[in-house]
């Protein structure tokens, strides 16, 4: 018997709301060892162990489909058309927030031009195509026979236009899809009867296996959401909170520490994708160093200032280029006084 609810079915397996798939594992493990009727034979144990098994059953069905309509019980059913397979490509708002989704779907039919064969009988005989009259095409043998006439030169039935000589063509439909919240990748949702008829067949479910689009703003990296952000090289320097676009059209904010001329990355808990075990995981945020392409008289200006305010700190505020320029420029420069002083001699 199936559970009534999710909390009924944590419940049957002594868990708390919530718990881990790896948890429910366990649980139904542990719970199974106890209460298998070949290792039981205490009154009520089959019982017991048929709603361990059903709350189990529920719970790992839960996690891998959501049922969109009630399915009907397998046992009772009557025969139908199989499941369709499709996937479901959604944009990262949508699998992290949920929303009405349209499916557009394609199915091959038969052609209703050709009926299937590929080709349509004329009215009267025409030049083949193919052998333009001849009843012979050229291959690396040499002259062959032309098999779309029988070789003699005219025929009654050319390839169907409809089809393309498939003998089948493609029809399109839309499913309305409610996504639920938390659509994580490779998720799967099922539609109870939304698959293609097949015959006069009640049709099958849908199942719908979730993929996310590539997005202009947010990367993925494996399973981790990734975002870029370029900040002026000053405001690096300078420290200070720095805007980030988070998904659903927010604005989230990270601390840069002043001093700052490379590339650092930051993390935002909790405005990542939707995981499996429940919630969102991480955003990673990239800062990016932006340098200005173009500068005006006064900026340079602004910047002359600056660099006379600066001269000679040059030790403390770069003490890695103040020892290469001791090593290499400083003591280039005195052997080269030295030589001209003896040339002057």
């Amino acid at each position: 018997m199936q559970p009534a609810s999710r909390a009924d079915a944590f419940a049957a397996l002594d868990l708390a709301p919530g718990a881990l798939p790896a948890e429910i594992k366990r649980a139904f493990r542990r719970l199974a060892m106890q209460w298998h009727p070949d290792r039981n034979n205490g009154h009520g144990a089959a019982e017991r162990f048929r709603q361990i098994k059903a709350a189990h059953d529920y719970l790992v069905r839960g996690d891998e489909d959501v049922e969109a309509d009630t399915a009907a019980d397998t046992n009772s059913a009557p025969a139908r058309g199989p499941d369709q397979q499709e996937t479901l490509w959604l944009d990262i708002e949508e699998a992290i927030f949920g929303g009405v989704h349209v499916l557009e779907l394609e199915r091959p039919e038969v052609c209703g031009e050709c009926a299937g064969a590929g080709r349509i009988t004329l009215a009267s005989s025409r030049m083949c195509s193919c052998c333009r009259g001849s009843g012979r095409v050229r291959s690396k043998t040499g002259l062959d026979h032309c098999d779309a006439c029988g070789g003699r030169g005219y025929s009654a039935e050319v390839r169907c236009e409809t089809c393309d000589g498939t003998g089948e063509t493609r029809s399109g439909r839309k499913v309305r899809v409610t996504v639920p919240a938390g659509m994580w990748p490779g998720r799967r949702l099922r539609l109870a009867g939304k698959a293609a008829p097949v015959g006069d067949l009640p049709p099958g479910d849908l199942l719908l296996h979730s993929q996310l689009r590539l997005h202009g703003l947010f990367a993925l990296r494996g399973d981790a959401l990734e975002v870029t952000v370029p900040v002026p090289l000053f405001d690096l320097l300078a420290g200070g909170a720095v805007s980030v676009p988070v998904p659903g059209g927010d604005i989230e904010t990270v601390s840069v520490a002043a001093g700052t001329v490379t590339e650092t990355r930051h993390t935002l808990v909790g405005h990542g994708l939707p995981l499996r075990s429940g919630g969102r995981g991480d955003l990673s945020v990239l800062l990016q160093p932006a340098l200005p392409e173009k500068l005006g008289k006064a900026d340079l200006d602004a910047l002359r200032v600056l660099q006379e305010t600066l001269a000679g700190r040059e030790s403390k505020l770069y003490p890695s280029l103040a020892e290469w320029r001791a090593r290499w420029l400083d003591a280039t420069a005195s052997k080269s006084g030295r030589k001209s002083r003896k040339k002057s001699r």
